[in-house]
């Protein structure tokens, strides 16, 4: 077998590393998807009174769709509410993961429908509710400039499903390497964290982060926010900012 010269070898080494290079980009993809800014879910519960004895169970309906369309109920989800005991009347509940984007579209309707099905074994069907879903634009402004993260802690109905919602700084792209985006992936990850506090601690104060939650049209907010900032040790401290235990209140 003839030997290969130094040009060859240095030809195959480049290709392997071309390949390895490829490779591990395409596996940084998949475990770090690109998305829209602040694409995800939120929750929203929904409750039934029972007006009647002899309930078995109800069931809740649910669809998505487009604005200025009639709903598709082809692609209708079923959820068997469950009661809350204790109540009186009865009521039921459930809570429902609904998307930021539908096909798309940062805007579009929920449809929904009960059904109470009887002991005896007869049924009966509400009337169709729709509800617009739409965003609701936020933000914090941070006068101190001590923080590197601000988290919204918010929730519908007067603290119905509470859920958080990572706030973006407004000096970083989102996607980017320091960005919030990245946060879920790099959980203590100190030099993410440094290289965030970086960029953060350069720009100067006020400092504002912003974000977008989802929700019914008109439906009302109570949120407080979780701030962060990194001692001198580079551990992160996290406080509360609550309007002083009467927390915030907004209408999307």
């Amino acid at each position: 077998m003839p030997k290969q010269t130094g040009s060859t070898e240095k030809a195959l080494i480049e290709q392997v590393q071309k390949k390895i290079s490829a490779a591990a980009a395409e596996d940084a993809s998949q475990e770090i998807p690109d998305t829209k800014p602040f694409e995800g879910h939120s929750y929203i519960k929904k409750t039934w009174t029972d007006t009647e004895d002899g309930v078995e169970r109800v069931l809740l309906n649910v669809a998505l769709g487009h604005m200025n369309r009639p709903p598709n109920w082809e692609k209708t989800e079923v959820y068997e509410m469950m009661p809350e005991w204790g109540t009186l009347p009865l009521q039921r509940g459930w809570v429902i993961r609904i998307p930021t984007h539908f096909e798309g579209e940062e805007k579009y309707l929920l449809h929904y429908f009960f059904v109470s099905h009887y002991k005896d074994g007869t049924e009966c069907i509400s009337q169709n509710y729709t509800e617009l879903i739409s965003p609701r634009f936020i933000q914090f402004v941070d006068h101190s400039g001590l923080y590197t993260h601000v988290k919204l802690h918010w929730s519908l109905d007067n603290w119905a499903y509470p859920q958080n919602t990572e706030l973006e700084f407004e000096g970083i792209e989102w996607g980017s390497e320091y960005s919030v985006s990245r946060a879920p992936y790099r959980q203590g990850d100190r030099l993410y964290e440094r290289g965030r506090a970086g960029i953060i601690m350069k720009a100067p104060t006020p400092r504002i982060f912003r974000g977008i939650i989802w929700g019914p049209h008109k439906e009302k907010v109570d949120y407080c926010f979780n701030l962060i900032t990194i001692d001198q040790t580079g551990k992160l401290v996290s406080k509360w900012d609550n309007n002083e235990g009467l927390n915030y209140k907004l209408t999307i």
